[in-house]
């Protein structure tokens, strides 16, 4: 249960081989899966298989999120490029679906990117029937730059977050 970073009292948790299960079922649920970039069925073999490549990945990360000692979610960072980083999370746990933990996971995420990546923005893409998560990622400080049939791709830098987070401070104060 290594706690990599804490925010907002969500950890960021290193991924045991005891969450993978509950992950890969939330992942599995439509309303999760068909928001993704690869919205096919996860199967035990392949979650395990995946899981067992984590360390594999040195320009990867993959955190459980965790909060007052549950599992709520996951979230990930990928370092592509260079000057840049994509993210990706869900919140999983139904009791904590379309709170506020979701803006605390994409804040915390994004300072701990721009904290300890040699970074200057971060990329997200959505498909574009998903408008809550368009208004998320915009509430984070992310700009449309492109848009098609299948895709939404967003960018912020690390000036339009602070922007975006000190919008949201008044609400985070209440997670700190």
């Amino acid at each position: 249960m290594a706690v990599v970073f804490k925010r907002y009292q969500i950890e960021f948790r290193l991924i045991e081989q005891s969450d993978i299960e509950q992950l890969r079922q939330w992942r599995n649920r439509d309303d999760i899966r068909l928001m993704m970039v690869d919205q096919s069925e996860v199967s035990q073999a392949q979650q395990q298989a995946w899981f067992e490549r984590l360390d594999s990945h040195k320009n990867r990360h993959h955190f459980a999120l965790w909060f007052r000692d549950q599992l709520i979610g996951y979230a990930n960072v990928s370092l592509d490029e260079s000057d840049s980083a994509s993210t990706g999370l869900y919140i999983g746990h139904e009791k904590y679906r379309g709170s506020m933990l979701a803006i605390c996971v994409g804040v915390g995420l994004s300072e701990w990117c721009f904290e300890q990546q040699p970074i200057t923005r971060i990329n997200a893409q959505v498909v574009p029937h998903n408008q809550a998560a368009l208004r998320f990622n915009e509430s984070l400080g992310y700009q449309v730059i492109e848009q098609n049939d299948s895709w939404v791709f967003l960018n912020k830098t690390q000036q339009d977050f602070e922007q975006a987070r000190e919008r949201l401070l008044p609400l985070l104060s209440r997670f700190s």
